[in-house]
């Protein structure tokens, strides 16, 4: 069953993090690897995250003007990290079998839909379905939060550097070609 309690503990964990990144630009990103439920298929997982569990998290991200939700079918290992944090939580490395990712404006917003009635009641409970909520992080066995940079976007450069730097590599590579 959730718990508001780790609700809470995550959210403070968030705001921390984001403490020290004030006067950074950038949107906030959040990266989750998610551990599939033992019961199911990687591909079944992939499956089910995609067709059932995305088109309940859209209204609500929409919602709250959530920049991009974006899944990653990936599987693999990492070593376990508690949300908000740099630090390992274990020197073992765990299975993951896809990757959430978030970009929103600020670390209230997260806050404010993570503590949603309809993630509360619709999109947290539907987790339990697909997500091993024995594995470490109750599934998520790491989460990464940071800012995000662009530097290229749709084939586009977008990188706000200094202009000097841009021009010397871009004539760098143009003599590769």
């Amino acid at each position: 069953m959730f718990s508001l309690n780790k609700l809470l503990v995550f959210v403070m964990l968030v705001r921390v993090t984001f403490a020290s990144c004030k006067g950074n630009t950038g949107l906030t990103q959040m990266v989750t690897y998610v551990k599939r439920h033992p019961d199911w298929t990687r591909e079944n997982f992939w499956a089910y995250w995609q067709t059932q569990h995305a088109p309940k998290v859209v209204p609500l991200a929409t919602y709250f003007n959530i920049t991009r939700y974006q899944q990653v079918q990936v599987g693999g290992q990492i070593l376990p990290t508690k949300p908000g944090s740099e630090t390992l939580a274990s020197n073992e490395l765990v299975e993951f079998d896809g990757i959430a990712m978030f970009l929103y404006e600020s670390p209230d917003i997260l806050t404010a839909m993570l503590s949603h009635p309809y993630y509360l009641e619709v999109v947290e409970p539907d987790e339990h379905n697909f997500i091993d909520k024995e594995a470490y992080g109750g599934g998520m066995v790491a989460t990464f939060v940071g800012t995000h940079i662009e530097a290229v976007d749709r084939a586009k450069d977008v990188w706000v550097g200094n202009s000097k730097t841009r021009a010397e590599y871009r004539e760098l590579f143009a003599s590769y070609l």
